[in-house]
């Protein structure tokens, strides 16, 4: 009985996520996948152990503004994330505007 109900709490967790992976339209999984490999690293995990721990984006639109007090619009967060703000470099060569659509609404799937 034990072992039955920890691979029956095991499942259910598998489950749970396996369904809320898949409801990422394939918009917000490219825009995912551009999320993990260019902003989580400083953002989530600050793996370059900076001072000043830059802002948590996954709800980023969850507030009418920004942590720097801009207004939190698709508008306002592409600009900063192609031009760079204080201790963020710029990403302007590193992002189509496809993917920088489909990072938008990836962020917007999380707030």
């Amino acid at each position: 009985m034990i072992v039955f109900a920890g691979t029956a709490a095991t499942l259910s967790t598998c489950l749970t996520a396996c369904r809320s992976a898949s409801t990422l339209t394939p918009q917000e999984a490219e825009g995912k996948h551009f999320y993990e490999v260019r902003c989580a690293h400083c953002h989530e995990d600050n793996d370059l152990a900076l001072k000043k721990v830059p802002p948590d984006l996954r709800h980023v639109f969850a507030h009418q503004t920004l942590p720097s007090g801009a207004p939190a619009t698709d508008a306002e967060v592409q600009r900063v994330v192609l031009a760079g703000k204080g201790m963020m470099p710029a990403f302007a060569s590193r992002f189509t505007g496809e993917q920088m659509a489909a990072l938008l609404a990836y962020l917007h799937g999380l707030s």
